[in-house]
């Protein structure tokens, strides 16, 4: 099978010729070149509207030659061309490569959205993706990074794709020197002191040595580690489905969470911050601080940084992850977990509830509300606008209208809690009214009560 064969299966496979309009990032180097020519090959029904977007870093001298030489190639074939400059002034003495690849990628998202283009086309090639996976495992950092580069991944409006990943660098060498295809050599990939090139030109030779399958092998161990976190991803999925009792903004019930053993707490808890945040940094020193504050039954609040504006909060047997306030606004911890029958647990001011079948020997002060098995499981949350409670006559009255009127302190209104049925009805702004329910078929009685946690002692937490 031809190289131009199995590229463009390839393409089929992954569907991107559905798209109307695609960007092809080219270097002018030999897989750049080779890529380009592959897309411009493409049967016209398989072809999107292609614009070619070039970077001229302005790096070395014949900058301007690769600059030049590709404005007449596109332009004798048709194809539009975008370029732009990476300015000198604007070149750090130290992180060259990562800021090129900063610039080069946010040209790239630009014209994405001024080109209503659905992707952007990289030569990233076999090679290079063994290259990642040693980078990445060297770096250390999260088991998903070595999976190496995802054949498409999002990128501003649109999205990357490496239509190329499935073939060598001597593949497309051959591909090129047959197909008599110009290019550029960049003198740059030569420097040792970028950190890829290192690997290129000195690690990956030693494995090839040991053996000449090594950059194949790692990026097939790539592709089958991505096959495995599929399916742990669905079964932690699974898991959180249950953990987590609410999804805008995030809670979930701690006790769930640690009943799991240590490692799939962090498993459970990495896979959570990275559906809510996917650049957010899961290491493991971070994942176990949020763990400690979770089961430290010492401390029944507290908080975790978690990078990037994004917190964890504990709230008794809730904990939340969202992006912490603007600073200077005036922000109030939202919580929320369900009760658990038979048992007191805390709800803050120093209190405890408890919902009890059969009342115990010492609950002086209780309401005995009659429920269905409808509506269980019970919240406890903190009262929101639209809450209400019903009044003896029929009537509905609003949390807040209630708390005017018991004269409870604007400053602390924000902090009184609600206990609420499965439906979502009120049935008590604890500490301060409760509703009155009408008699119902097929009820049971249960026995609602608040007291001191001093009552109890600390072992409650």
């Amino acid at each position: 099978m031809t190289l131009e064969t199995e590229f463009r299966r390839h393409w089929r496979q992954h569907s991107w010729s559905q798209a109307k309009r695609g960007l092809v990032a080219v270097s002018t180097g030999v897989d750049s070149m080779v890529l380009l020519t592959l897309l411009a090959n493409l049967p016209t029904a398989e072809r999107p509207q292609l614009t070619v977007v070039h970077v001229n870093h302005e790096l070395r001298a014949q900058s301007q030659r690769e600059e030049a030489f590709l404005t007449r190639w596109c332009a004798e074939r048709q194809l539009p061309l975008v370029v732009t400059h990476w300015p000198r002034t604007q070149h750090p003495k130290q992180g060259l490569e990562n800021a090129a690849r900063q610039f080069r990628y946010a040209f790239f998202a630009e014209q994405l959205r001024q080109q209503h283009a659905d992707w952007v086309a990289t030569a990233h090639q076999s090679d290079e993706q063994a290259e990642t996976i040693l980078l990445k495992l060297l770096r250390g950092g999260n088991l998903a990074q070595l999976t190496g580069m995802a054949a498409s991944r999002p990128l501003g409006v649109g999205r990357v794709i490496h239509p190329l990943l499935p073939f060598t660098k001597q593949q497309l060498r051959t591909y090129a020197t047959t197909q008599q295809i110009p290019w550029f050599e960049d003198a740059t990939n030569q420097d040792l002191v970028a950190s890829r090139n290192r690997i290129r030109h000195q690690v990956l030779p030693v494995l090839h040595q040991q053996n000449p399958q090594a950059g194949a092998h790692l990026v097939d161990y790539g592709q089958q580690l991505t096959a495995v976190l599929q399916v742990a991803d669905r079964a932690l999925d699974a898991q959180l489905a249950i953990i987590v009792t609410n999804w805008q903004p995030v809670s979930g019930r701690i006790p769930l969470l640690l009943a799991q053993p240590v490692s799939e707490q962090r498993l459970l808890l990495a896979r959570l911050i990275k559906r809510l945040a996917p650049t957010l940094s899961t290491q493991a020193t971070r994942l176990d601080q949020a763990l400690h504050l979770l089961g430290n039954a010492q401390r029944a609040t507290g908080q975790i940084d978690l990078g990037a504006g994004w917190v964890l909060t504990k709230q008794y047997r809730t904990f939340h992850l969202k992006k912490s306030t603007k600073f200077g606004e005036k922000s109030v911890a939202k919580f929320s977990f369900m009760v658990d029958l038979n048992q007191w647990q805390p709800v803050g001011d120093n209190r405890l509830l408890g919902v009890f079948q059969t009342p115990p020997a010492a609950l002086p002060q209780r309401q005995v509300v009659a429920l269905t098995t409808a509506d269980f499981p019970l919240t406890v949350r903190s009262w929101q606008a639209a809450d209400t409670l019903r009044l003896a006559n029929g009537q509905h009255q609003t949390v807040r209208r209630a708390l005017i009127n018991a004269k409870v302190p604007r400053a602390q209104r924000a902090q009184v809690a609600v206990l609420v049925t499965a439906q979502g009805a009120v049935l008590a702004a604890l500490g301060v009214k409760w509703s009155v329910l009408p008699p119902r078929a097929h009820t049971t009685n249960y026995h609602i009560g608040i007291q001191p946690r001093s009552a109890k002692g600390e072992q409650h937490e």
